[in-house]
């Protein structure tokens, strides 16, 4: 089960289209930068995986935040 949690769209690494390749962008992304915990989230449009850092989720919705469904951790 897919679980829904909320970020501010501003705060993406990056955005991209294909599934595998924002995960390999986030391995490299996280090796590359010794960074925390990213999660791979399917953006509200179905349009895009978006990238964030794990720490910027919020489990409510705030100003400026949208729903996005996690994909993947890494």
């Amino acid at each position: 089960m897919e679980t829904r949690i909320f970020f501010n769209p501003g705060d993406s690494i990056a955005n991209i289209h294909d599934y595998n390749e924002a995960v390999r962008q986030g391995q490299i992304f996280k090796r590359e930068r010794h960074s925390d915990d990213l999660v791979i989230a399917k953006g509200p449009g179905d349009e895009e995986y978006a990238i964030f850092y794990a720490k910027d989720a919020v489990k409510n919705p705030g100003k400026g935040q949208k729903p996005y469904d996690v994909k993947n951790t890494l």
